[in-house]
């Protein structure tokens, strides 16, 4: 029974960081219309700076904070590459830079351990309060952005840039917010991520990562902050718990492994085919004539 509540717990908490992570790329995807395939990046930061920071001595609240700083500032710099590109190349763009971070983490020991990893030794009791407040906040402020003329600017300029320049919007200023924004709820979930686990390396990088985030938006509903937290709840019921299905059925944990891919790129391929918006879609508001 204990044994169950632990894995309860680690499992709500796990889906909760994650959900941070799936919000910031429906600042970035659902609400801007920003291509971004190395959303993991912003895990890699966050992680890694949180986890140094406790290492260094740094209370675990300032590590919180610096590592969300770190990963805003990180989104601003990728910002810069996304002057005069399509949304396809970015997101090209966006998937080397991730795996770029990832490979210097890798083999430059003195960042955060290389290829073995970094040990994050910090005891927080009170982490998944911590986490689920987080989270909520995370959904909140994902809420009034949606709501606010920020919000619909940018949903404009997801619609297309000529509309908003015709208004005069200046485009890769809101992009570059847009990116911030994400970057920072993206450094804030890697830096739980590392608390959590007590570890992070860069294998928790790798761009099958960003996939799974991708789903978790797709499935659920780009624009649609409630339906991101759906699509990561179903994403990551199955992609956690399809883990303890060795122990049922007989079947090698490699074969799992393949057969959870397998079974999220077809509930994509299904959600595409039947609910192009998801689950949950973005309710689009209707405005009427006066008169």
């Amino acid at each position: 029974m204990d044994q169950l509540l632990a894995f309860l717990f680690y499992m709500v908490t796990t889906t909760a960081i994650t959900s941070i992570l799936a919000m910031s790329l429906n600042v970035q995807y659902g609400y801007c219309g920003l291509v971004n395939f190395g959303q993991v990046v912003f895990l890699c930061v966050g992680g890694y700076a949180g986890g140094v920071a406790v290492t260094h001595g740094i209370h675990p609240l300032v590590a919180l904070a610096l590592a969300t700083a770190l990963g805003g500032v990180f989104g601003f710099l990728m910002s810069f590459t996304v002057r005069g590109m399509s949304g396809t190349y970015w997101g090209i763009v966006t998937l080397a830079t991730a795996e770029l971070a990832r490979l210097v983490v890798n083999n430059e020991g003195w960042i955060g351990g290389g290829a073995n990893g970094l040990s994050v030794i910090v005891k927080i009791p009170y982490l998944t309060p911590l986490v689920l407040t987080a989270a909520t906040s995370v959904y909140l402020l994902s809420l009034l952005i949606a709501r606010s003329p920020f919000g619909r600017t940018l949903r404009l300029i997801r619609e297309g840039d000529a509309l908003a320049l015709s208004l005069g919007k200046d485009i890769r200023l809101f992009k570059m917010e847009a990116m911030t924004i994400g970057g920072m709820m993206g450094g804030l979930a890697g830096c739980l991520y590392a608390f959590l686990n007590g570890y992070i390396s860069p294998e928790d990088c790798l761009p099958i990562e960003t996939f799974v985030l991708w789903a978790m938006v797709v499935v659920g509903g780009r624009g649609n902050v409630t339906g991101i937290i759906a699509g990561t709840i179903v994403i990551q019921t199955l992609y956690v718990g399809s883990r303890f299905l060795t122990h049922l059925v007989g079947i090698s944990a490699e074969t799992i492994a393949a057969l959870r891919l397998v079974a999220i790129g077809s509930m994509i391929t299904l959600i595409m085919m039947f609910w192009p918006d998801g689950v949950l879609p973005e309710r689009r508001r209707v405005y009427r004539l006066l008169g």
